[in-house]
């Protein structure tokens, strides 16, 4: 997985990723929808990088932009690698929550920037006790076919200085979303499959450990074509690692009621694993947290969050969701 450094927004109408018509540029969708495409209806203004819940690019991209079929990728990915100041990056991450001070404000808020305010609940953390998961990094299958290949280091640097180790429950309005899974499937197509680790690498992260998506081990087809099919097994690596069985919820996105219903009720710091199915063909992983009390829905892979549920039609919805202290809820 190749590394990029998170700067600042790119100059109105450039692009985030380089020439429109370099590197393989694979079909998502079966209505022919490519990566290209989304980068193109994801193009913000510098007034859209500000830290504000709300869907991102919704209304410019099309419906499948959430769903991107059996080969997701992601549309809304880092930037060109530029150097930024520590105040820059904390100011895009600084939480507008209500009671909590402005990203100018230099009070003792600041020293917790791009945190959600301190959990003040009963219970340690789940990754404080024995039954914590291992770190993610030591339980992938790097090298072997159809697994994993190890992450670029600079990427999990990027990460790491935006989420400290041991930061808590970052802000998923912050620019870490946009990093879990490096410069996305429009730089990497082996980044395009690879949905379930981005999932599993946001509760490593949202815990405290933060940790890179890791991309699929490079395969190419006879022709030297990039083979995109999903990691053999992967659901069954996300269930030993969380600990909890994916359950079935449901058909169509009534399932997702039920989904944030629980997270509510599990509080600040409750999250989930989904695993959706689509109509086309194929599945995708993608996560939803409880931040300070509001349910925000996180697509990793392709550095997407949003407070609504994504649109379009599902055929199954699976899902683990659990608390703060890793009890399946």
């Amino acid at each position: 997985m190749s590394g990029a450094s998170y700067g600042g927004p790119p100059p109105r109408g450039a692009s985030r990723r380089g020439s429109a018509g370099a590197g393989y540029n694979p079909v998502v969708t079966s209505d022919g929808v490519r990566w290209r495409d989304y980068e193109l209806a994801a193009e913000a203004s510098a007034d859209e990088w500000r830290p504000v819940l709300r869907p991102l690019a919704v209304n410019d991209a099309p419906v499948s932009a959430w769903h991107g079929g059996p080969v997701s990728g992601r549309h809304d990915g880092p930037p060109q690698r530029q150097d930024i100041s520590a105040r820059q990056r904390h100011d895009r991450m600084q939480p507008r929550w209500p009671g909590l001070p402005s990203p100018g404000h230099d009070g003792p808020a600041r020293r917790h920037d791009g945190l959600l305010p301190k959990w003040p609940g009963p219970g340690a953390d789940w990754f404080d006790g024995p039954s914590r998961p291992p770190r993610l990094d030591t339980c992938r299958p790097y090298g072997t076919p159809g697994g994993l290949a190890r992450p670029d280091p600079q990427v999990q640097r990027d990460l790491c200085q935006v989420v400290p180790d041991g930061a808590r429950f970052p802000d998923p309005r912050g620019t870490w979303v946009r990093l879990v899974n490096g410069e996305g499937p429009s730089e990497d197509p082996f980044r395009a499959t690879n949905s379930l680790d981005c999932a599993l690498a946001v509760i490593s992260t949202w815990h405290g450990e933060p940790a890179v998506a890791a991309p699929r081990q490079p395969e190419y087809d006879r022709v030297g074509r990039p083979s995109l099919s999903g990691e053999p097994g992967g659901v069954s690596r996300a269930e030993r690692w969380l600990g909890h069985r994916f359950e079935y919820v449901g058909q169509g996105r009534r399932a997702y009621t039920t989904i944030a219903q629980r997270l509510g009720a599990g509080g600040h710091g409750a999250a989930a694993v989904l695993v959706t199915r689509w109509p086309s063909g194929g599945n995708h992983a993608w996560n939803a947290v409880n931040a300070a009390g509001e349910v925000v829905w996180i697509d990793a892979q392709r550095g997407h969050t949003s407070v609504d549920p994504p649109p379009g039609p599902v055929t199954g919805v699976f899902c683990v969701v659990i608390d703060r202290r890793g009890r399946r809820l």
